[in-house]
């Protein structure tokens, strides 16, 4: 199979790009004739709570990493009074 060209893959891009702007579209028409309900939660509340759902693993990389970083920084401090 031969490699795609630059403007195929081109052309490809904006095919999925028209498809899927139909497809919003289609979606916020098929929403605006259905009737309006006020949203339970604010939508930058609901936003972050997504996020937050999101990006969990982010916490735990985040404190593994303090944790190896102060080991190292202790593990150094104490080789420099030994070699001293």
């Amino acid at each position: 199979m031969a490699k795609k060209t630059a403007r195929q893959r081109k052309e490809e891009s904006q095919l999925r790009a028209i498809q899927q702007a139909t497809a919003n579209v289609n979606r916020v028409v098929a929403r605006s004739d259905a009737p309006a309900a006020a949203p339970s939660v604010p939508a930058g509340v609901r936003h972050t709570a997504e996020l937050a759902d999101e990006y969990k693993y982010v916490r735990s990389d985040l404190r593994r990493i303090a944790l190896l970083a102060t080991s190292i920084i202790v593990v150094l401090i104490a080789l420099s009074f030994v070699i001293r």
